[in-house]
């Protein structure tokens, strides 16, 4: 199955990515476009934080491949051949989370669907993480190609700013209660968090003074209209506008360090029109490498350990289910 370079643009940006089609396929095929998590991640799933290979998309293009389905991954704004375009890193704090991450998205499902090799009527959207989020704002989009099907893996199941604030505090608690730090200086940081999450809402803006602890989040001026917009996508509202009908997966595993079950769980409530499938698993990390016994820290984000069969099987099940 040989990888083929392309590349499609966006506003000022060439992005740069990989389309890949089965097999031997004898005419027009469906295909799905897979949109990358959080950060600098590339079209293979690779990221530049972490050192080495973590692969998921990689994987799930290759495990399309074989029941079928052409697919197109592309490194996003940030990362791989794509970089930062004619940016600098000063006008990519302007972009936002729609033209950095949701248009790119409408670009490449256009470019997919004008491919000879795809069938434009059955185009699916494989959102892994944060993705999971732009391809349920794709659906919402009117001069996007229509989508076929939704597979949301691993996915951002609340408004982002909400799973930002649950998990700082998880981490103050776990250091204040090994006395790592003294417990009133862990509530100034929950205050000031709290604030910054009501100034981002009302406009859109970071206070000035925040602790440096909560700038190490990411909560800087640089990236406050990227996360408004994003935080302003409520996952679970773009779940209950999708067509009735429309065929859904959704993942997550009991070892997820980034994902809840129960949150997800919250986003199934939320597809009331939805044809569910729902993939629950109990030895699967964020990225879908099975951990067996062991915890997942993130470090084995980049670890060579097998693809979860927990997700694999399952999901191939729904893709033959599509066609």
């Amino acid at each position: 199955m040989p990888d083929t370079e392309i590349t499609f643009d966006s506003g000022a940006v060439t992005y740069h990515g990989t389309f890949l089609a089965p097999d031997g396929f004898d005419g027009p095929r469906p295909a799905a476009l897979l949109l990358a998590g959080s950060g600098p991640t590339d079209r293979n799933g690779d990221s530049a934080l972490l050192p080495g290979n973590i692969g998921t998309l990689r994987f799930l293009a290759d495990l399309l491949a074989e029941h079928g389905f052409a697919s197109l991954r592309f490194d996003k704004l940030g990362s791989g051949a794509t970089g930062i375009g004619p940016h600098d890193v000063d006008d990519i704090a302007e972009l936002g989370f729609t033209s950095a991450f949701v248009d790119p998205a409408a670009e490449a499902l256009r470019f997919l669907a004008a491919r000879p090799e795809v069938d434009p009527s059955h185009l699916v959207v494989v959102g892994h993480s944060d993705g999971a989020l732009v391809g349920l704002a794709l659906s919402q989009q009117a001069d996007a190609p229509d989508i076929a099907a939704l597979a949301l893996l691993e996915p951002l199941a609340v408004r982002l700013l909400d799973l930002l604030t649950t998990q700082i505090n998880s981490q103050l608690d776990a250091v204040t209660a090994t006395g790592q730090l003294p417990q009133p200086v862990a509530d100034e940081l929950r205050l000031a968090l709290s604030g910054a999450v009501e100034a981002l809402r009302a406009d859109g803006t970071i206070p000035d003074d925040l602790p440096e602890p909560l700038q190490n989040a990411g909560l800087v001026h640089a990236n406050a209209k990227a996360l408004a917009e994003e935080d302003a996508l409520d996952p679970r509202v773009l779940a209950g506008q999708l067509a009735d009908g429309t065929p859904v997966l959704t993942s997550c595993s009991a070892k997820d360090i980034q994902v809840s079950v129960a949150d997800v769980d919250g986003l199934d409530a939320a597809l009331t029109g939805a044809r569910l499938t729902s993939v629950r698993m109990a030895d699967a990390s964020h990225v879908l490498k099975h951990l067996g016994d062991a915890r997942s820290n993130g470090q084995d984000y980049v670890a060579d350990l097998p693809w979860s069969t927990e997700f694999s099987e399952p999901f191939a099940r729904w893709l033959d289910s599509l066609t």
